[in-house]
């Protein structure tokens, strides 16, 4: 399937977002925050059809990631500061437009959005509630974790779990990667049928890479 060049979504446009929804960072004391930078980041959903397999793919990841006090992710070190029982509070709010995905061809776009019921549920909504670490862990490679969360699809909110990878791209950046395979059938989303002949199943698979930029306040700050 050809791919080719989309101005929408804007990088203005993810920068109004980031800014909009999460203009507020939290002290540096409160624990370490994070939003979505507007550069770098990526989503595809991954599925296959009675014909050939297609992908849709976005740059849109918009949202924040909190660390509680006392935890610092820094994967040039062996251990995690304020790690306790292998699990941390960590909580993350991710935003991705249903429309901001595209397959490179309109007609695979419209039927997708038209199952995912885009015009009344226009977001995928991920909330992360806990991260379990899979030590144990190299230095200057990534931080292996369990991330437990929900994913919210066309009004459906499901529970779910998978595998994520967190490294620092740089002393103010971290990378969190990660996938997991999901059926359609399971957020009320019909697998999408064109002219009758193209027919897609129900088994997809979401993969991401989500680039976050540190945004504590300094210390003493109001």
């Amino acid at each position: 399937m050809k791919k080719f060049n989309r101005l929408f979504p804007s990088l203005a446009l993810a920068a109004t977002l980031s800014a909009a929804l999460f203009a507020t960072p939290l002290r540096a004391q409160d624990g370490a925050h994070y939003r979505g930078s507007p550069l770098g980041s990526k989503v595809r959903i991954a599925g296959s059809s009675n014909i050939h397999d297609w992908t849709m793919d976005g740059t849109l990841v918009v949202g924040s990631f909190d660390l509680p006090p006392g935890v610092e992710l820094d994967s040039a070190q062996a251990d995690i500061a304020g790690l306790k029982d292998n699990k941390i509070a960590a909580h993350a709010e991710v935003s991705i437009p249903v429309n901001s995905m595209q397959s490179g061809t309109d007609g695979m776009d419209s039927v997708m959005q038209q199952a995912m019921n885009a015009k009344d549920y226009p977001r995928i909504v991920y909330s992360l509630h806990e991260l379990a670490f899979k030590g144990p862990h190299t230095p200057n490679t990534p931080f292996q974790f369990e991330a437990k969360g929900e994913l919210s699809l066309n009004g459906v909110t499901n529970k779910i779990t998978m595998p994520v990878t967190i490294e620092n791209a740089d002393k103010k950046k971290l990378k969190i990667i990660g996938s997991v395979p999901l059926k359609m059938t399971d957020f009320k989303v019909p697998p999408p049928v064109k002219l009758g002949i193209f027919t897609t199943v129900p088994d997809v698979k979401i993969s991401f890479e989500w680039i976050l930029t540190r945004h504590d306040k300094p210390a003493g700050a109001k």
